[in-house]
């Protein structure tokens, strides 16, 4: 559990001193308060790095994010606080800020590097406030999960 609840401690998109963004094009919307990065998206933040075709970041009315979204052939990589080393892809990636919701959808697949600890399925939502995971599967294919258990001592 404490991987599954980790993966996604990842921070998809989370709020640091400092991140760095490329994209082709920024598009912003100030009425609807919305940022649309298009072409090639880079997110970087300290050693942590995501790459999309789009993303998108919806502000509240005191222009903090409230919604973040990468799109189209999402990629990422992540080091976590105790040191592991997150990486997956999937059709779309999501973030919640307020609720620290994070949603992993269309042939998700999450793993640790060095470790055979992989999740798979169709949606992998993780709230991680409430300590909640769900990985869902669809017809063709069931949700998966792979682990190896560590030697007791």
């Amino acid at each position: 559990m404490k991987f599954l609840i980790g993966i996604l401690f990842l921070g998809l998109f989370a709020i640091a001193n400092e991140i760095e963004v490329s994209a082709q094009e920024f598009i912003g919307d100030e009425k609807k308060r919305l940022t649309h990065l298009k072409g090639n998206v880079e997110i970087k933040r300290a050693g942590d790095r995501l790459i999309a075709n789009e993303a998108f970041v919806s502000l509240d009315s005191n222009n903090r994010p409230n919604k973040m979204q990468a799109v189209g052939n999402v990629r990422f990589w992540f080091n976590l606080k105790d040191g592991r080393k997150i990486e997956g892809e999937s059709n779309q990636a999501l973030y919640f800020p307020n609720t620290q919701e994070y949603q992993i959808l269309g042939n998700a697949v999450v793993r640790e590097v060095g470790k055979k600890n992989i999740v798979r399925g169709d949606k992998i939502i993780v709230r991680y406030k409430d300590g909640y995971i769900n990985v869902v599967g669809n017809a063709k294919k069931p949700a998966r999960l792979i682990f190896k258990l560590d030697k007791e001592q």
